[in-house]
């Protein structure tokens, strides 16, 4: 069995079998595995729940056959993306929460993350130890990503750790380890608006963001209307004094 992603572009898409195994025993540069996955991705949402569960346990089944000495790094890690993408696509067709990578040019160094936040009332601000993708595919430290959020509601920081993290309620449904991620039909922000309701009965559903960072020794959450992010290559001290002359104004 193979997908195929609608008539009109066959032609241009790569035959891969329902399990993804034909996918993940490629040798093939990141880039072209990402674009892959994107095409995979269209197919995975044409389908219906029914298609969809069995996509899932093939995908679950193929991880299980790679954690084996044999498997190459590569191979697990285009199997684990099969697997996102299929709980990803399942939650979305039911209506469920789920997790979606959401590019902000870098991620969490995986070794020593170093998350540190800065909150009042007004502002909130997340910085840790950043990696970026070079030319060569591969993830090059660049100094400390800065995170600022407009309008933050609320925040979540601490457990669970990366090893914990298995027991997130997010982490069979798109979540992973040591990047960012942006919730779809967030729980959490429907929670807030009921909360909300109790006081003000006309309060509309909410157009904020639900966010999730994951680090080596912790998480973080929040709840706001978007983000801006940068990366900063000044000795933490000096950086850290900026930031806290613009969180504590």
């Amino acid at each position: 069995m193979t997908l195929r992603c609608g008539s009109a572009r066959q032609h241009r898409r790569p035959k891969i079998s329902a399990d993804g195994s034909q996918f993940c025993s490629l040798m093939i540069p990141d880039a072209v595995r990402l674009a892959i996955c994107s095409a995979f991705e269209e197919c995975y949402y044409a389908m219906s729940i029914s298609e969809l569960e069995n996509q899932l346990a093939s995908a679950q089944e193929r991880v299980k056959e790679l954690m084996g000495p044999k498997a190459t790094l590569e191979e697990k890690l285009a199997a684990f993306d099969v697997l996102a993408l299929a709980q990803r696509a399942l939650a979305a067709a039911k209506g469920d929460e789920h997790a979606v990578p959401y590019d902000i040019g870098f991620k969490p160094e995986a070794a020593v993350s170093e998350p540190v936040i800065l909150q009042t009332d007004n502002s909130t601000i997340l910085t840790f130890s950043a990696v970026q993708k070079k030319a060569d595919g591969k993830y090059h430290e660049v100094g400390y990503g800065v995170v600022e959020f407009d309008l933050c509601m609320l925040t979540k920081f601490g457990y669970p750790n990366d090893e914990a993290r298995p027991g997130h309620p997010l982490f069979t449904k798109g979540l992973g380890d040591y990047g960012v991620y942006e919730v779809r039909n967030s729980s959490w922000i429907k929670q807030k608006t009921e909360q909300n309701r109790v006081r003000f009965p006309n309060t509309p559903d909410s157009t904020a963001k639900h966010f999730i960072f994951t680090f080596h020794d912790s998480t973080f959450e929040c709840i706001a209307r978007a983000l801006r992010a940068s990366l900063s290559t000044e000795p933490y001290e000096k950086l850290f004094a900026e930031i806290a002359k613009r969180v504590f104004v």
